[in-house]
């Protein structure tokens, strides 16, 4: 039996626009994750969306068109005002998409390194909404896997915070299975999930203290010139003390921010807070506390008597 045409795939990384996938027209390059690559496209009704695009194949990603459109929908189920929305998803000529909310702005990564840290207020603000959005998707039994700089978008003159990729939460681990390879990024993930153990909300709840840690000192909690000697740490080692690496944090909330993100860094599940909400309800305390410690504009100091 003679094959029949293959139909071309979407417009690889630095080729011409304007190639349809699914009814969306697709446009520029947006990047590039471990399953495949996002784009800017219009859909059908003229809308802009942010389309992810993947290679589907069990010879190749471990991925079926039926396993992907079972996992996809659980990111349709999500409805938070911090969460990308997930539109639509499908599958065309061997690729399967998403179709997501487009989001103006950039990531957290470009604000997690030394020289472009956001002030602490803001770190504590938008670590406080994406452990909001956490806490809406472990309510539903959702777990994403992956938080981290990259997966949170931030708009600054919208006001905009939002954690992208929890359609692909339980996907991850598909692939994952099939492949033998691990799903995740490991400078964030638990020392439970690097050991491939039992995963779920407080997985989620290390990767949040990573990230804040990151945010508010510019590095990650381990380091090592070699990820074998990285994940050697996190499982073997207590993490630092975040006011070692900041030492300038505000004195207000220093010792109470230092301890949360202890708490969140454990390598003991049970000794980590015991949900996303409990997270957001102490940075937010925390954030007031910082609003009433700043000085009046043209007050004097504040007494400490």
């Amino acid at each position: 039996m003679t094959p029949g045409p293959t139909p071309p795939p979407p417009a690889p990384v630095g080729a011409s626009p304007q190639r349809l996938l699914g009814g969306y027209r697709i446009g520029r390059v947006l990047g590039k994750g471990g399953l495949g690559e996002v784009y800017e496209a219009t859909a059908p009704d003229g809308r802009t969306v942010a389309l992810k695009v993947f290679r589907l194949g069990d010879d190749e990603l471990g991925l079926s068109a039926a396993a992907f459109e079972r996992e996809a929908n659980l990111g349709q189920r999500l409805q938070h005002p911090d969460i990308v929305r997930v539109l639509d998803s499908g599958s065309a000529g061997g690729y399967a998409f998403l179709a997501l909310e487009f989001v103006p702005g950039h990531d957290l990564r470009r604000h997690a390194g030394r020289g472009q840290l956001l002030p602490p207020a803001q770190a504590l603000r938008t670590a406080e909404r994406v452990a909001r959005a956490l806490a809406a998707a472990h309510a539903i039994g959702i777990v994403h896997r992956d938080i981290k700089p990259g997966n949170v978008l931030v708009h600054a003159p919208t006001d905009t915070v939002k954690v992208t990729d929890f359609g692909l939460a339980r996907l991850g681990e598909t692939f994952r299975s099939r492949t033998g390879i691990v799903a995740g990024t490991p400078g964030y993930m638990a020392p439970e999930q690097l050991a491939e153990g039992v995963v779920g909300p407080h997985s989620d709840l290390y990767a949040l203290g990573v990230l804040l840690f990151e945010l508010l000192t510019g590095r990650l909690p381990f380091e090592a010139a070699s990820l074998g000697a990285m994940l050697q740490q996190v499982a073997q080692q207590t993490a630092p003390r975040l006011t070692d690496h900041r030492p300038g944090l505000p004195p207000a909330v220093a010792p109470a921010l230092a301890d949360l993100v202890a708490e969140l860094l454990d390598r003991r599940i049970d000794h980590r807070p015991a949900d996303a909400t409990a997270v957001a309800d102490r940075l937010a305390r925390l954030q007031a506390v910082l609003a009433a410690d700043r000085p009046t504009p043209g007050a004097g100091p504040k007494s400490r008597a």
